[in-house]
This record gives C-alpha cells, sequence and structure tokens, in this order.
C-alpha cells in the first residue's frame, strides 16, 4: 500500500483471515528472494502472537519457515511483543510456542513492552534460548553477536538508553571493538514512525537518539524496530533525522501478528508504509544487503532494487576524542518523561 493511501485514514486496517499458501506459490516466493547472493538470512518481525488471531501469526511464521528451510544457516531476530496481552509464560505457551516457537534456537530475541507486562520480563528471558546460551546476555538484558560477516546489536529499550546510561555506556564500547564492517541494532521502539507511538512525545522510542546518535557515529547501516504495527522504511537518515546519502535505513516491521495498527501522520523520510501482515528478510553478506517485505500471501511487497553497500564510519573520533558529530543535535538527549530524575536507578520504561 502506498504511504498517501496507508495515512488517508486513522481507523485500524481491516483484518481477513491469511490464505493458507500452497507448495508452488511457497517455492514461487524462495526463488523471487535474493537467497542465493547471500552469505546468510535474517528474518525480523515484532509484535507476534494474540491469543485472539493466531492465524496471523501462524501464516508469518510459516513464511518465516519456509524461508529458512531455503537458508538453512539462517536467524530469525525478534523486535518486541512476542505473546499478548501481557507476555506471561502461559501466553508464550499457548500462542507464541505453536507460532514462532519452532524457530526458537535460531532466534535472537529483543524485548518490547508487552514482555514486560508480567514479572519484569521473566517469562520472557526463561522462554528464549538464546537466554541460556547467553546468561550475561540475559542478566543485562542487551547483546551483540557476529554473524555472515555483520555485526548484530540487540537492544532493550525498556531499560535507560539516554546519555549516562549503562546500555548507552556498552553500545560504544561495543561498537567500538565491532569486528565487521557491516553493523544491524535492533530494538522494539522506533525513533521515528509514522503511526500513533510516533506521536507521542513520551514514547520509549524518544529516548533512543543518543544510541541512534552513536550507531551513526560507527558507521551502522540499519536500525530495525518494531512497536508500531505495520511495516515502514524510511531512507537513510541521521540521528536528528536529516536526510544522508550514508546515514542509518530505519525499518519498522511490527508485523507479526498482532492487531493491524494505522499509519496516522508521515515522518519525514519515510518512504514506504504496509498496513498488513508479513515478515522482513534480510540477505547479508560482508560489505553489503538487500531487503523484502514479504506479505502473509507471499507478495514481495517492498524490495532493495538492488545490493545495497555498507558504508565506513566517518564520525568516531568525534567521541574518542570528547567532541560532539557535526549533524545538528546529534547526541543531545531527549527530555526525560514527568517524574523521572538524571542518575535515578534503572528501571523498565512504562509504554502503552
Amino acid at each position: 500500500m502506498a504511504l498517501a493511501a496507508a495515512t488517508a485514514g486513522c481507523a485500524a486496517p481491516e483484518e481477513r483471515p491469511p490464505p493458507a499458501l500452497t507448495e508452488p506459490a511457497l517455492a514461487a516466493l524462495i526463488d523471487a528472494l535474493p537467497l542465493a547472493e547471500a552469505t546468510g538470512v535474517v528474518v525480523a518481525v515484532g509484535d507476534i502472537a494474540d491469543c485472539q488471531r493466531l492465524e496471523q501469526a501462524r501464516a508469518t511464521a510459516d513464511i518465516a519457515a519456509a524461508v529458512l528451510a531455503a537458508a538453512p544457516d539462517g536467524l530469525v531476530i525478534t523486535l518486541g511483543d512476542h505473546a499478548y496481552p501481557n507476555g506471561a509464560r502461559e501466553e508464550l505457551a499457548r500462542c507464541y510456542g505453536p507460532t514462532w516457537g519452532g524457530l526458537n534456537a535460531v532466534t535472537y530475541p529483543s524485548p518490547g513492552n508487552h514482555d514486560y507486562e508480567t514479572e519484569n520480563a521473566a517469562p520472557y528471558f526463561a522462554y528464549f534460548v538464546h537466554y541460556a546460551r547467553d546468561p550475561a546476555a540475559r542478566s543485562r538484558g542487551y547483546y551483540a553477536f557476529e554473524r555472515f560477516g555483520w555485526h548484530f546489536v540487540s537492544l532493550n529499550s525498556q531499560l535507560p538508553l539516554e546519555r549516562g546510561s549503562a546500555q548507552l555506556a556498552w553500545l560504544e564500547a561495543e561498537l567500538a571493538h565491532a569486528a565487521s564492517e557491516c553493523t544491524l541494532a535492533y530494538w522494539h521502539h522506533p525513533l521515528s514512525s509514522s503511526g500513533w507511538h510516533g506521536l507521542s512525545p513520551w514514547d520509549a522510542g524518544r529516548d533512543a537518539a543518543d544510541a541512534w546518535a552513536r550507531l551513526w557515529a560507527f558507521g551502522a547501516e540499519l536500525v530495525v524496530n518494531g512497536h508500531e504495527h505495520f511495516y515502514e522504511r524510511f531512507e537513510p537518515q541521521t540521528p536528528d533525522l536529516e536526510p544522508h546519502p550514508r546515514g542509518i535505513r530505519q525499518i519498522i516491521a511490527g508485523t507479526g501478528g498482532a492487531e493491524l495498527m494505522p499509519a496516522v501522520r508521515k515522518r519525514r523520510n519515510s518512504v514506504f508504509v504496509h498496513e498488513g501482515y508479513g515478515v522482513l528478510v534480510l540477505a547479508l553478506r560482508p560489505g553489503a544487503y538487500q531487503w523484502a517485505f514479504v506479505g502473509v500471501d507471499g507478495t514481495i511487497l517492498d524490495r532493495s532494487p538492488a545490493a545495497m553497500p555498507c558504508h565506513a564510519p566517518e564520525r568516531a573520533d568525534a567521541y574518542r576524542s570528547g567532541g560532539a558529530p557535526t549533524s545538528a543535535g546529534l547526541g543531545a538527549s531527549t527530555p526525560s518523561p514527568p517524574g523521572s530524575s538524571p542518575g535515578a536507578t534503572p528501571s523498565p520504561r512504562l509504554t502503552w
């Protein structure tokens, strides 16, 4: 759906039962994706298993499973809000498990606000096997890893990300020692979006500006988020949302199965919105990437025109020398919500 059509009204998009894809349709989809040229394939999605509409989550999981069957070394990154409404243990078992649970062994998750609705996200951390493999990631709530010649960073936007936070200090150190040329960072709350959350000055996405500044300084390529229940792609941009040919490309894919939400106001640099279910497929190789957003009917709704090259960092030395990057407002902290205080003990964000 074109952006103009997507933003024409504010009503929730109409939901219909997803079609059952035939084996020939899945085979045609796999042939149309740029998998053969990739060193590794990543399926990304957030806002996944709503117990009231499991057929939607099952449909997106079927697409993901077909893609990963064709790319057996591939992996899943999740963008938060795995089981609705509260991320409870029984919701993960009853709703996420029968849909996306079969991909748990290859899933590298990040949490969302609904995951934190229950026991400080204890069921979430207990469910995903990645945290059993990486106890340090479980204790922190965020982590990084290297695959396919790429550096992956999974952040936790339920914990402080502003200047002075432990997570931001960890991120800067992690980026400074990354072995790969290309970096992909992912978390739940987007810095900018064309949905209702993008209109709120107190949404946790506003707290991601400092993380964006560090990622920009060290030459990150991609930021992938959920939270908004639609698909949206932005042109490369700086942390203060200025278009830039060597900026970070942000993609939102909160389309895993939860109730869809409308795009309500176009944000700067937003170039494509689709209000429907699907998964983001990333075909990666050292130095380059391609993307495709696949709807549950097997249609490729958005894709890169060609392999996009990674770029070298330009501004990392500004941080090492104590200065600031040249883009206006870069690295400036966003205001804290009422009732917060600088230096307070880190606590999970409370967002809707």
